[in-house]
């Protein structure tokens, strides 16, 4: 079967983007040995995490039923992409574990209560070895001692971009990070060591 996806995904995206997701794969199975996380659920969900990113508007909308969340937020590919992804994985090739599917889901924008899963797959997309931008290479690190530390300083990273150039922040994201912020304090972690 997961040749059958790694054909159907390099199929699915141009070479840029195929090369981001195999990249994403290599980072999220190393943070599932790290974590003690199921590599294989991890391979998948990162091999699958952008199965939709290259669709259109219209494709992203017929795979998405009305989700009260992405109410305002239905003309922002970006945001909508992980959303149907996981719809597409669950209709067309058969995935349904539901583990898998949320971290396809929220991988652009996170959620309140991310599983470890969630967290890596999140983690994975911005860290993977093709991501170029100020400080990744202390989030890369951070995340192989702390994977909260590394969400918390890539969110922010992220913020501070939105806020910069006025763009529309989904409140999950603002969500994630002020559950991650909680769970932090909540373990007595110097945050941003």
């Amino acid at each position: 079967m997961l040749n059958k996806l790694y054909n159907h995904i390099e199929k699915a995206l141009p070479p840029k983007r195929y090369q981001h997701t195999l990249g994403v794969i290599k980072v999220a199975v190393s943070l599932a040995k790290q974590y003690g996380i199921n590599e294989h659920r991890a391979e998948i969900a990162a091999l699958l995490h952008d199965v939709s990113k290259c669709m259109s508007l219209e494709e992203l909308h017929s795979y998405i039923d009305c989700d009260e969340t992405l109410k305002y937020y239905g003309t922002m590919g970006e945001l909508l992409h992980g959303f149907a992804g996981s719809v597409y994985a669950k209709q067309e090739l058969g995935i349904y574990d539901e583990d898998i599917l949320s971290a396809i889901k929220y991988h652009t924008i996170g959620r309140r209560g991310m599983t470890t899963l969630e967290k890596i797959i999140y983690i994975a997309d911005a860290i993977e070895p093709n991501r170029d931008y100020p400080n990744v290479d202390f989030i890369r690190e951070k995340a192989k001692t702390c994977i909260n530390d590394a969400i918390l300083f890539e969110v922010d990273r992220k913020l501070k971009y939105l806020l910069k150039i006025d763009a529309t922040i989904h409140p999950n994201t603002v969500d994630m990070r002020n559950c991650i912020l909680g769970e932090l304090k909540n373990k007595g972690s110097k945050i941003y060591e």
